[in-house]
């Protein structure tokens, strides 16, 4: 059974989070502070003994000009004597499918080890952020300069906000930030791995034909890896999206392939007509309470 938390099982998640990654009191402090929500915290239970868990921590990202907001999925676990008995798959689906209620249209996760990003695959997620090469501004250079905290964020802020393709934060996050790289001792970092995963793609075609009003084209896209199978026509026209036929279109992808496409995620390694419709972009993401 899938419920979601509150004031009686919020401590339990926090001492899953606890068992499973081993991060300090000091940390989760920080992460129950800032990011923390009931409603965003799904559980499964196997009885009345909750033994799995996922939150849907709310961030935006600038997209197409636009900013958007996303689902950043953490504390993705399972008690270890509770492992392989598919209760993690019952709580991404149900995750994806409340996000689309919420009209949340895209889902972001960093995965822990390299062999999730095949793990993830399954539901739909493709990688389009990279390990950066070269070390961000220093959050400890910018607090030198500005110590007013609401000054140093904006000029945190600058640094990001007009990036495309890049992950935004706002006070709080600034400060949760702010919080744990003090804690860290401000330890050099550099831009994050990790995946996205489409969760409306009507919302994300027409961010890009907003910026893209020279293209002309219809896709056909098709997912199959929720519970349920999706398959639907668009045509990209004059800046807008319409829904089209089944039988006409140009190209053809799932929900992984549209995300790499929309992302512009190493596109101009791929074939015609893909990398003359998708510009090639370089997705940012850092400083997410790692």
């Amino acid at each position: 059974m899938i419920k979601f938390a509150n004031e009686q099982t919020r401590l339990l998640v926090r001492d899953m989070w606890k068992e499973c990654f081993g991060d300090t009191d000091e940390f989760l402090d920080i992460l129950f502070q800032y990011k923390y929500k009931d409603e965003n915290t799904l559980l499964y239970f196997d009885g009345d003994k909750v033994v799995a868990s996922l939150q849907m921590l709310p961030y935006t990202i600038t997209f197409y000009g636009q900013r958007i907001p996303f689902a950043y999925l953490a504390g993705l676990c399972t008690l270890p004597e509770y492992r392989n008995k598919g209760y993690m798959p019952l709580l991404i689906h149900k995750a994806h499918r409340i996000m689309a209620d919420r009209n949340i249209p895209l889902a972001i996760l960093i995965p822990a080890e390299d062999w999730l990003y095949h793990y993830y695959e399954r539901f739909g997620y493709e990688q389009v952020f990279e390990t950066g090469t070269e070390p961000i501004y220093p959050i400890q250079k910018i607090l030198e300069t500005y110590p007013d905290l609401h000054d140093a964020y904006q000029a945190y802020d600058a640094i990001y906000k007009d990036k495309d393709f890049c992950v935004q934060k706002d006070f709080d996050d600034f400060m949760s930030i702010v919080k744990e790289q003090k804690m860290e001792g401000f330890p050099t970092k550099c831009n994050l791995p990790g995946m996205a995963r489409i969760i409306d793609p009507e919302t994300l075609l027409n961010l890009y034909a907003g910026e893209n009003a020279d293209k002309t084209f219809s896709v056909k896209i098709k997912n199959a890896c929720d519970s349920h199978s999706y398959s639907s026509v668009f045509r990209i026209t004059d800046g807008f999206v319409k829904c089209g036929g089944q039988n006409n279109f140009d190209i053809e992808t799932d929900f992984r392939f549209l995300c790499r496409l929309l992302f512009g995620y190493k596109t101009n390694q791929l074939s015609e007509p893909y990398k003359s419709l998708f510009a090639e972009h370089h997705p940012i993401m850092n400083q997410m309470l790692e």
